[in-house]
């Protein structure tokens, strides 16, 4: 494959040359490509985070350049239709385009074409810096309001925050909204109240040694209440919660029985206890490298352990039926969305099996 091509150094740089612009050809032919699947919601289906994890996983590339042809398949920008007519290099482009992202001028992004690729890439960061105005009657009017309704099965949230603050808050949730698939059956409010919580629940997983589920199940009537946590405390109120949440709990959470007659009153309990044993969770975790096993997932936080056949219908705690996932595919992915893994997949690269067929975009 290395063989000596017995080429002079002009020949080889022109060789080198050559090649680069097919790279090039060649992603600006896949770009189409790529625009159309992530019309198609193809990622969502398979499970993926964003089209950028679903790249990586399902054809072995590294997740920034998943991002990076992600990024280029959705611009329409004439500019860079014309950097690929010239022959631009994949990189030059997608630095090209961050500068374009980032509100620079056209005289600027003229002038970009004179920089080598770390040159554009800090004309594009400067463009970017925000700058805090200082002290002001913003920050010191803030507040955050949050109230429960009567039946604790939702919040309102309301509040102020001063231009830098709310700066911050707001990037914090669209990034997290961008790690999502994207649903068009949902509003842009609804996709911020969800990124909200997963920003949330990654402080908690992050700061707090973790947060999981944990449940009251009461034996009357099927009762199954959502506790608040706290260790050693029997809680006798809280959201109800329906199947998918109770799989959850079941899969990796904590749980505690209470039998209650027709009065509610205590006939017995038992101690609240993990459903898997720490040292079975210790062992997979160290096995699946820290990390969460979905192909393309580069997730090492809030990982969280996972039956492929589910507790509730006779899967063991062996660790051969234990995977790693991350919050997301674990909660959202598996146990809201219902997907189920497919056994078959490699064990550090696991796929979804498709729920439903992809239809073609317009």
């Amino acid at each position: 494959m290395f063989e000596d091509c017995g080429l002079a150094i002009d020949a080889l740089e022109q060789r080198v040359a050559e090649c680069v612009a097919l790279v090039s050809g060649a992603t600006a032919l896949m770009l189409p490509a790529i625009r159309a699947l992530d019309t198609a919601q193809v990622a969502g289906v398979d499970g993926a985070r964003g089209m950028d994890e679903w790249l990586a996983g399902r054809f072995d590339v590294e997740i920034g350049t998943a991002r990076t042809l992600v990024a280029l398949a959705r611009t329409d920008d004439d500019r860079i239709g014309r950097l690929w007519d010239s022959g631009a290099s994949v990189d030059r482009t997608a630095a090209t385009l961050r500068l374009i992202q980032s509100g620079a001028d056209a005289a600027t992004v003229a002038d970009a074409a004179g920089y080598d690729l770390a040159g554009v890439r800090q004309l594009a960061a400067r463009h970017r810096r925000i700058t805090a105005d200082g002290e002001s009657a913003g920050f010191l009017e803030r507040f955050l309001h949050m109230q429960p309704s009567l039946d604790d099965t939702s919040w309102r949230l309301w509040g102020q925050l001063s231009g830098v603050d709310g700066r911050t808050v707001e990037k914090a949730i669209q990034t997290s909204v961008d790690s999502l698939p994207n649903n068009p059956d949902t509003t842009a409010a609804q996709d911020r109240a969800d990124g909200l919580v997963a920003v949330a629940s990654e402080w908690l997983s992050g700061e707090m040694g973790g947060h999981d589920l944990a449940a009251e199940i009461f034996i009357d009537g099927d009762l199954a209440c959502v506790s608040d946590g706290e260790r050693g405390v029997a809680v006798m109120a809280g959201p109800r919660v329906g199947p998918a949440t109770l799989a959850e709990i079941l899969c990796s959470g904590t749980i505690r029985v209470t039998v209650v007659d027709d009065a509610t009153r205590v006939v017995s309990t038992t101690p609240t206890s993990r459903t898997i044993p720490p040292a079975i969770r210790a062992h997979v975790l160290e096995r699946d490298g820290h990390q969460c096993v979905i192909g393309g997932c580069q997730s090492r936080t809030r990982l969280q352990p996972h039956h492929l056949l589910g507790y509730a219908e006779g899967g063991s705690h062996a660790p051969d039926n234990l995977v790693t996932l991350c919050w997301y595919h674990h909660h959202v992915v598996v146990h809201q969305q219902g997907l189920r893994i497919d056994p078959d997949s490699p064990p550090r690269r696991r796929t979804f099996l498709r729920a439903a067929p992809v239809r073609a975009g317009p």
